[in-house]
């Protein structure tokens, strides 16, 4: 149902005939007091509202509406042809602007315009509403674990992987990369930080941190993380997001293991030329940590099978490996990983995908 406001029976009328034509059914009304009744009286899919009427004007229910009834869109008819005004009234929220003497579709369209607009902007406020609470639902329920992992102190070792494990198994419950990804990317992870100099105790953190590192997949919709195919680009800005929700998930902890796994979460998709993201670092100044991270991640990902794609081949992903050398991946980093790709293998091995 649409009201039609004007002060005019000529134009009121006009406006219904117009409207009924394309199968819209409307009421009338002949000022704005008498709409103000009307709104309150029932609902309407969009207000037709004159704007220059006796006593109040149209911009007077303008306001009015966009004040009380926001979801609803009011398209201005005026016989001043002012793209001045037009402009002020599209400012003030009108989702259209229609002058006299007015062609029919120009009113149909106007209409159309408008009440698209409405429902687009109410299915988005509707799912943006949506992921806030999924996001709020899942960072809580994550944040249940993390608390629990700070108040382990005995057996401190044992009982820090345990709850990490249990946080990557949450994450890879509902992820595309179901299987054993979590526990291979770790281990080569843990093997690559050795080859590169770490201490052994050092490795096994990065074991446990590196089974986090996508943890702010959490708060990425499922509709756009199950999608097979290429997703869009605005979907893609979505699934990138996961890497700064991840850090911030883990960054509010004191405890060492779930710091480093912020770390983690939040470089393992830069890229050693700049061109990575979430901000873009370059060289060294991506964490060690990250850029072994980075090659892990992205071999087991080659070798995997995704609902966009088939596993690879060990060869032909070391193959495509060589070509990010010194653009995607720190070149020192990559060369131990392909100088010691069979421990890669064994891992592979040991871990399948079943």
């Amino acid at each position: 149902m649409i009201l039609v406001v004007d002060d005019e029976e000529a134009v009121r009328g006009a406006l219904a005939r117009i409207l009924a034509r394309d199968g819209y059914a409307s009421e009338s009304v002949a000022s704005v007091a008498d709409a103000r009744h009307a709104l309150r009286r029932r609902d309407y899919e969009l207000v037709l509202c004159d704007v220059m009427m006796p006593q109040e004007q149209g911009v007077c229910l303008l306001r009015h509406v966009r004040s009380e009834y926001p979801a609803l869109p009011i398209v201005m008819v005026s016989g001043v042809s002012d793209p001045g005004f037009a402009t002020v009234a599209l400012g003030l929220g009108a989702y259209g602007y229609v002058t006299k003497p007015f062609e029919e579709n120009q009113v149909l369209i106007a209409v159309a315009n408008g009440l698209l607009r409405a429902r687009v902007e109410c299915e988005n406020e509707t799912y943006r509403r949506f992921l806030e609470q999924m996001v709020a639902d899942r960072t809580h329920a994550l944040s249940e674990s993390v608390e629990r992992l700070e108040r382990s102190e005995a057996s401190l070792r044992s009982a820090s992987e345990d709850t990490v494990k249990s946080l990557a198994r949450a994450i890879e419950g509902r992820d595309v990369e179901t299987g054993q990804h979590v526990e291979r990317m770790s281990r080569y992870s843990e093997l690559l930080a050795l080859r590169c100099g770490m201490g052994r105790q050092q490795c096994g953190a990065v074991r446990l941190a590196a089974a986090m590192h996508d943890v702010g997949k959490i708060g990425v919709p499922d509709g756009i993380l199950f999608k097979p195919g290429r997703v869009s680009a605005g979907e893609y800005e979505v699934i990138k997001q996961h890497a700064e929700l991840g850090f911030s998930i883990l960054e509010r902890s004191e405890q060492p293991l779930l710091a480093l796994g912020a770390l983690i979460a939040r470089t393992h998709h830069e890229r050693w030329d700049g061109t990575g993201y979430p901000r873009g670092l370059e060289g060294t100044a991506i964490p060690l940590e990250g850029r072994i991270a980075a090659v892990a991640d992205v071999f087991d990902a080659l070798v995997s099978r995704r609902v966009y794609k088939p596993a690879f081949s060990v060869e032909r992903a070391l193959d495509i490996m060589r070509q990010g050398r010194a653009t995607s991946f720190d070149p020192e980093v990559l060369d131990e990983f392909l100088g010691h790709a069979d421990d890669a293998v064994e891992v592979l091995e040991l871990f399948p995908d079943v």
